[in-house]
């Protein structure tokens, strides 16, 4: 199952089951209606908490794409950001 977290406020919350695309589209059409949207999350880190943000013009709200290491290789040269002398 694919999960994207949510970061809100500072404070980081999830949803399963959903695509970054299809959250997108929901605030979007939350924020273009002009009227408080409530987003129903998990806050929970190994239950299902319900946690409701409310969507609403100036508070901060980043959408993270979850991607678990499936036992394939994650790539640390990307940008440069591995560093040898460190290990």
């Amino acid at each position: 199952m694919n999960r994207v977290d949510i970061v809100y406020g500072g404070a980081q919350y999830s949803l399963g089951g959903r695509s970054v695309e299809s959250i997108q589209n929901e605030v979007e059409a939350a924020l273009g209606s002009g009227k408080p949207y409530w987003l129903r999350v998990n806050s929970g880190g190994g239950r299902f908490e319900d946690a409701y943000l409310l969507i609403v013009p100036g508070v901060p709200f980043a959408i993270l794409n979850f991607k678990p290491n499936n036992g394939t290789d994650i790539d640390l040269e990307v940008d440069g950001a591995f560093n040898h002398d460190v290990l």
